[in-house]
């Protein structure tokens, strides 16, 4: 499980709030939003919503199961900025197994000398 705590603003200028859904790239090459659900009416997710006294702001806690195939982004939303998503977790590194792993450390460190020799030290060498 892995563990992310936020803060979201659901009202007045510069509010925020949390939304669980998927970037898809349409045929011109850009990335867009598409949502799926809001957090706490997804069942695969365990939340704890806190509002602050005054109603002001909301402190979120989300447990995110391993095999969890959606991203949750803050969605910050104002006059000047309508629509800017802060992304607070992905998928997309988490569902690697433990080779798959020290095959990415690999190759994120494939210029520096130094790293893969710390690397070869610490981990098994990568496999194709």
């Amino acid at each position: 499980m892995h563990r992310v705590e936020v803060t979201t603003k659901p009202n007045g200028s510069g509010r925020t709030w949390l939304e669980v859904g998927n970037f898809e790239v349409d045929e011109f090459g850009r990335q867009n939003w598409i949502k799926k659900n809001i957090p706490h009416q997804d069942r695969n997710l365990k939340v704890d919503r806190r509002h602050s006294d005054r109603g002001e702001t909301i402190d979120w806690i989300l447990m995110i199961p391993d095999d969890y195939d959606l991203t949750l982004v803050r969605v910050k939303y104002d006059r000047l900025n309508p629509r800017e998503l802060e992304l607070l977790w992905t998928p997309n590194e988490q569902n690697l197994n433990y080779q798959e792993k020290i095959n990415r450390a690999y190759e994120l460190a494939r210029e520096n000398d130094e790293l893969i020799s710390l690397l070869t030290d610490l981990l098994p060498p990568p496999q194709p």
